[in-house]
């Protein structure tokens, strides 16, 4: 079969690029939200087609007629991008074919990109070089053998992303040779260089690539929406890239107050909800940003304002809104009666691989990497052809340019062989932007060597002093070359100067939980008391934190350890030091529909999307309900009261975790 081949003139391509005619389009609101299978849903056809027909510079790529490879977009209140592209291709060449020598990039794949510097889309940036992260995205994942039928994944666990994509969903639906890519850009990681996240009021700088290539090529081959390469390539310069408009957005409300309360905290590692009330009311873009800062004292904030303290003394807590305001709000926190451990002091997020996700993988690190026994396990594919094709990566620690650190982890594989770890920033040409005397390192905050079969602690040193003011700081394990699994175990990066603040103290080994007369039943609203031993007797803290995991039933527990059954079925009870000794017990209790008590009604509680990002649509079974929302070991999250049927919950500050919405007798579970 003859190829039809994209013959536009370079000449011409050059000519119209200097001229400056970027294409534009209006991406239309979604009626519902696209599924992101790779299945081309009817909403779709609420979408205009845009046609990737240009060559870029002189290659030729083998994609069809004009018309043949398109991209649709569509755009969905409180979440984000949904981005389509029908691509028409003669041959299905992707990377993990056998191919000869070179990298991945230069197969088979779509690239889209994005220019949040409304204020500026001629700035001669991309996403990559030393300027990146200045606003420009490329969302690039590789095909993968196993997902070619529409399943859908993240962009932070799959190809060669970062892990700062995390949100960003897609799916491939190769119909060998042509092929469906869908994708979701959430609008939360949407910033611009200034850091504030991008208004759909203002244009957006957008570029789809299709690099295609054939068995006997000697090279990719690119057709494109907009960017010929008179300029240079999208991934170095978005200037001559398109521009989006998005309709039906609305005026603007910006917000014009934060008034922020909460309170001290007094009790070792006992979490602070610091409350935000935003006005006006209907602001467009109500989601803020929390940071704290260490005065005397120390603790960590999340994405949900939870303040969890860490060390005793002065903190004071920001709260800025995101929708380019400026507006923030401050509230001082005074913390007292801490215990400090190595843990707490760990800047490495997750280090102990403790915390894994639905699917059993680490938690805080790209690649989405399974955890055994506390333990993760990598499995670099044979076909890796770039160093960097299968990394465990982390970004964002706040180290200083003077101070020394330890850098250390546990490492073993079933077999020795060549094993990279480094700390770079991609903001400025991957610089390994520290220094260490480590025998392993050329000098920089680089360590490359050979593994052992047994578990063996690695400890380097390093001060981080080419850290400038825009340093991406990014930890990377870089496995593709190495060819037999790896285990990974204890990821530590401590400064040095806050060992000394370490509290020596008895920990708990173990919690015992029973429940009062042995028998660990409760009717629906009925309680029980549940008790725990806390062993050693002369431990620091013999205290315990009740919290309840829902499993078929649902109940509540109070802090004196009093269960109150709900919901027909069984529930897991779990006691928690109170010190940093991590130890917890469980017991599973079964809650009983009572006698004399009918059977509740068929569950007619409903969510959706799920997973979901900033906004959580409710259905609810009956008018003037409460609906509560608890996170995954039971602490009530917010509670609202709901006069009709449908309302739809704002999720945006929320952290990534499963969590459940009760109304009544009814409980639905959503993951964020």
């Amino acid at each position: 079969m003859m190829k039809k081949i994209f013959t536009l003139c370079v000449g011409v391509l050059v000519a119209v690029a200097l001229m400056g005619q970027n294409p534009t389009h209006e991406v239309q609101k979604a009626s519902v939200s696209p599924v992101v299978d790779g299945e081309i849903d009817a909403v779709w056809d609420e979408a205009t087609s845009n046609n990737i027909d240009k060559n870029f510079q002189s290659e030729l790529p083998t994609l069809g007629a004009s018309g043949d490879t398109y991209w649709k977009a569509l755009w969905s209140e409180g979440e984000g991008i949904y981005v389509l592209l029908v691509v028409t291709d003669d041959e299905f060449y992707p990377h993990y074919i056998p191919v000869p020598a070179g990298n991945s990039w230069e197969y088979d794949k779509p690239e889209i990109y994005f220019d949040c510097n409304s204020y500026n889309l001629k700035d001669g940036l991309g996403p990559s070089g030393e300027d990146a992260g200045n606003g420009h995205y490329q969302f690039a994942p590789l095909f993968e053998a196993d997902f070619l039928d529409g399943t859908m994944l993240d962009c932070s666990e799959h190809g060669e992303q970062d892990p700062s994509d995390a949100g960003v969903k897609y799916a491939f639906l190769v119909t060998d040779p042509n092929y469906v890519a869908e994708y979701f850009v959430p609008w939360d990681i949407l910033v611009d260089g200034t850091g504030t996240l991008y208004d759909p009021n203002e244009q957006l700088g957008f570029d789809v690539t299709i690099i295609d290539r054939d068995q006997g090529d000697e090279a990719r081959k690119r057709a494109v929406w907009a960017n010929v390469g008179a300029i240079n390539e999208s991934w170095s310069n978005m200037d001559d890239c398109g521009i989006l408009t998005f309709a039906d957005v609305g005026e603007k409300v910006y917000v014009e107050t934060i008034t922020l309360t909460g309170g001290d905290i007094t009790e070792n590692n006992l979490p602070l909800q610091i409350q935000a009330e935003v006005l006006p009311a209907d602001a467009t873009n109500n989601s803020i940003a929390w940071s704290v800062e260490n005065v005397t004292g120390r603790a960590k904030i999340d994405s949900k304002g939870v303040l969890t303290p860490v060390l005793d003394g002065e903190v004071i807590v920001t709260a800025a809104a995101k929708d380019g305001s400026y507006v923030e709000a401050y509230l001082t926190v005074n913390i007292s009666n801490q215990i400090v451990s190595k843990y707490e002091l760990n800047l490495v997020r997750n280090g102990y691989f403790d915390r894994v996700d639905d699917n059993g993988n680490a938690l805080e690190w790209s690649g989405g990497r399974p955890v055994y026994d506390g333990v993760v396990y990598l499995d670099p594919p044979a076909n890796g052809v770039n160093t960097w094709d299968y990394t465990m990566t982390q970004q964002t620690f706040g180290c200083n340019t003077e101070d020394q650190y330890t850098f250390s982890f546990v490492a073993w594989a079933a077999e020795s062989d060549t094993f990279n770890v480094d700390f770079e920033d991609s903001n400025n040409g991957y610089n390994r932007y520290g220094t260490s005397t480590h025998e392993y390192s050329n000098g920089e905050s680089d360590w490359t060597f050979v593994t052992e079969t047994s578990p063996t602690k690695y400890v380097f040193d390093v001060v981080f002093n080419e850290k400038v003011e825009n340093t991406n700081e990014s930890l990377q394990f870089m496995l593709g070359k190495h060819d037999p699994e790896v285990y990974i175990d204890s990821v530590e990066l401590i400064n040095n100067n806050d060992l000394a603040l370490v509290t020596e103290y008895t920990p708990v080994e173990s919690i015992t939980v029973t429940a009062e007369g042995g028998d660990a039943t409760v009717a629906v609203g009925g309680t029980l008391q549940m008790n725990a031993e806390v062993l050693p007797a002369g431990a620091t803290l013999t205290g315990v934190r009740w919290s309840v995991e829902p499993g078929t039933g649902w109940a509540t527990i109070d802090e004196a350890g009093i269960i109150t059954g709900d919901t027909a079925g069984t529930v897991t009870v779990i006691a928690s030091a109170k010190d940093d000794s991590k130890v917890t017990g469980t017991l599973d209790v079964t809650v009983t529909s009572g006698v004399g008590i009918q059977q509740h009604e068929v569950n007619t509680l409903k969510v959706y999307p799920n997973p979901a990002v900033n906004e959580l649509n409710i259905v609810l079974g009956t008018v003037n309900s409460t609906l509560t929302i608890y996170n995954s070991v039971g602490q009530k999250m917010e509670e609202v009261s709901v006069s009709g049927m449908d309302y739809r919950l704002d999720i945006s500050g929320y952290a990534k975790g499963i969590y459940f919405v009760k109304t009544g007798n009814k409980v639905a579970k959503f993951v964020k």
